[in-house]
């Protein structure tokens, strides 16, 4: 029943096109757009809605999502009667649209963003998802859910698992249930991601008509490393970026065009977009201010100012407040304890700087001869630290500076050149011509990131929360270079950021298109040694070398060289078949891995000896047939009135049985 997703997007595609874009500009693009977020609003809102009633399971989504295709059928035939339209009659509207946009970026570029997406898109649906934090806490939320029907909490070791927002894991929830499988999961970020780029396309053309412009901006922001890497994984930055990016068009658009539909789809993208993950509300404050500023200082606006807050502040808290509620039950907070470790605790002013510079310097290192190149960045960093009279790593500032060499993994992976064009784009947009609510853009771009490091520590996998910002300056960096570079300069810039990209496309170090053990036993140890790059590369815990996607079992996969050990306690689990399989796990345990390779008919799954606060939702009658351990309990130990011993220990975990 998969199929109920797709076709619900065409039709609130078309319907979207009739009723709001017809005569509009980009209006392909608009309507994909405005259908994505009316679709995610409604998953949203029937997730919420049919776990009050405990219908989380596949009649029921199935069921809704019929209905909700037949609401937009019959919107489709109202629509299409008022404006004499058919379907292929919109189609090739849309087609001949496609086309202008495809002639105006050239073909050069159209076949270079096409081979990322094709390779991308390829790992996406191939290779089983195997990201760290999609494997703890992301995707373990499903079998939980599924298993009592709602989407209320449980009794987790993992806090982020029911602390951090969920709306991510409901798209998940609803194609696993229509789909009955995991193959879908990957799509929903690299759907995200077309859907930014057809955003970031957007926004450059409030400002300019130029082709350079649109090649550079929309190949800066496909060619992301950090981005490239998480189109294929099932982590959540890419989804909030595409609810940022959106609120960012709206806004100018709203602004420059009074396109009402642009006002009131705000509200939309602030609901889910706060339901995705929490720095949204960082990085579209200075929009937000903006837009409100705005309103009030031109009459044309005002009488509107009412109907949107109310619309924003309703939506808001309604999609919302159900899920904070049942966090604020069980940890006193509304997001939870787990991530209060990334704030910021400034003492002065120089704290603040001390965050811009780490966040900053993030990304700006390389590999080089003797390492000599970062060694020289993080001693300017350090002379800057020593200056203000600071250390350099500050536990209230965030984890211990580390500069960056080159990494392949969705969670660590810097965007090295996306940086430099970024820093150099500063003066550009200040000197350069370009129109004033383009520098207003920039403006607002810069500030957004300033208000994140205001708010958000330094963390070593900071990189993937960046995303939104190099996404909202992606426009930027088109505006400014396109303006000053010459026809050659301006075609070369987007090859070099694809040639640059494409390494990272092909090999990942979680899920590589193409295998990595020859590269790193064949390729690059002489590179290694002829440039004294000092890059490890033997470590076990990193699993470099690893098979393609197209080959690798599941297991090696989510385990890597750990894999063995695990396949052997989890072989003795399955011999002893057992129907209730009870979890002591780490807030960095995967979760789901033991979820997938252990699923079967009739079989559930629970935490049990829960130490946090989330402890009160065992269920007393939960008695497991067996437990698998990431933490060694000793010989034994009593759980609900049942006495367990340790019968096998492999590779740091442990399973324990039922005393005789």
């Amino acid at each position: 029943m998969i199929f109920l997703i797709p076709t619900a997007m065409a039709l609130a595609t078309a319907n979207c096109y009739l009723a709001l874009y017809r005569n509009a500009g980009q209006s392909f693009r608009r309507s994909l757009i405005s259908a994505a977020i009316l679709i995610f609003l409604f998953i949203a809102i029937s997730t919420e809605a049919l776990g009050v009633f405990n219908l989380i399971n596949r009649i029921a989504i199935t069921g809704s999502w019929v209905v909700f295709n037949i609401a937009l059928a019959v919107t489709w035939l109202r629509l299409k009667n008022i404006h004499g339209m058919t379907f292929p009659t919109v189609g090739k509207h849309w087609l001949n649209g496609t086309r202008n946009f495809c002639r105006e970026l050239g073909a050069p570029t159209v076949a270079m963003l096409a081979v990322l997406a094709s390779v991308t898109l390829v790992v996406a649906i191939v290779a089983i998802p195997n990201n760290q934090d999609s494997l703890s806490y992301h995707l373990s939320r499903l079998g939980y859910w599924i298993q009592q029907g709602n989407v209320a909490h449980y009794a987790s070791h993992i806090e982020r698992s029911i602390s951090f927002s969920p709306f991510s894991e409901y798209v998940h929830l609803h194609t696993f249930l229509l789909s009955g499988s995991e193959r879908y999961f990957q799509l929903l970020q690299w759907s995200c991601l077309a859907g930014v780029l057809a955003l970031v396309s957007m926004i450059i053309r409030l400002f300019s008509n130029s082709p350079a412009t649109l090649r550079i901006g929309l190949c800066f922001a496909a060619t992301l490393p950090i981005v490239v890497l998480e189109s294929m994984t099932t982590q959540n930055d890419l989804v909030v970026a595409f609810f940022i990016v959106a609120t960012a068009f709206f806004v100018f658009d709203y602004i420059q065009n009074n396109h009402l539909a642009s006002l009131y789809l705000i509200p939309l993208c602030c609901a889910v977009g706060m339901m995705t993950k929490g720095t949204f509300l960082f990085y579209v404050l200075p929009f937000g201010t903006y837009l409100a500023i705005s309103m009030l200082r031109k009459q044309v606006f005002r009488k509107h100012i009412t109907a949107f807050l109310a619309a924003s502040i309703f939506l808001t808290l309604a999609i919302n407040v159900p899920y904070w509620y049942r966090t604020y039950e069980i940890f006193a907070s509304p997001v939870g304890t787990i991530s209060s470790g990334n704030q910021n605790t400034f003492v002065g002013p120089a704290d603040y700087i001390s965050s811009v510079s780490k966040h900053t310097f993030l990304h700006l290192g390389f590999v080089s001869p003797g390492n000599r190149y970062n060694d020289f960045l993080l001693n300017q960093l350090r002379n800057l630290h020593s200056a203000m009279g600071i250390p350099l790593d500050v536990p209230r500032l965030g984890m211990p500076f580390k500069m960056n060499k080159l990494n392949f993994n969705e969670d660590f992976a810097h965007n090295f050149f996306g940086i430099w064009l970024i820093l150099f784009s500063i003066p550009l947009l200040i000197f350069t011509r370009l129109p004033k609510a383009a520098k207003w853009y920039g403006g607002l771009t810069f500030l957004s990131v300033l208000v994140f490091c205001f708010f958000i520590s330094y963390q070593t996998y900071g990189s993937r929360l960046h995303i939104p910002f190099f996404l909202l300056a992606a426009p930027v960096v088109g505006l400014t270079y396109g303006s000053v570079l010459s026809t050659w300069p301006a075609r070369l810039l987007p090859l070099l950021l694809w040639l640059a990209a494409l390494p990272f496309a092909l090999l990942s170090s979680a899920h590589p298109f193409l295998s990595t053990k020859w590269f790193f036993e064949k390729i690059f140890p002489p590179i290694n040694s002829a440039l004294h790059l000092n890059i490890r590369i033997d470590a076990a815990n990193l699993n470099l070398k690893q098979e393609s996607v197209l080959y690798a079992s599941p297991g090696r996969l989510f385990w890597g060289d750990h894999w063995p050990g695990t396949e052997a306690l989890l072989g003795q689990v399955n011999a002893l078949n057992p129907q209730k399989i009870g979890f002591v796990f780490t807030e960095a345990s995967f979760d789901y891995a033991y979820q997938f390779l252990l699923r079967k008919p009739g079989r559930t799954f629970a935490h049990v000896r829960v130490s946090n606060p989330s402890q009160v939702l065992e269920d007393p009658a939960f008695q497991p047939d067996v437990i698998i351990a990431e933490k060694n309990e000793g010989p034994g130990f009593d759980y609900h009135e049942k006495t367990y011993r340790l019968a096998l220990e492999s590779d740091s975990k442990c399973l324990y049985v039922p005393s005789k």
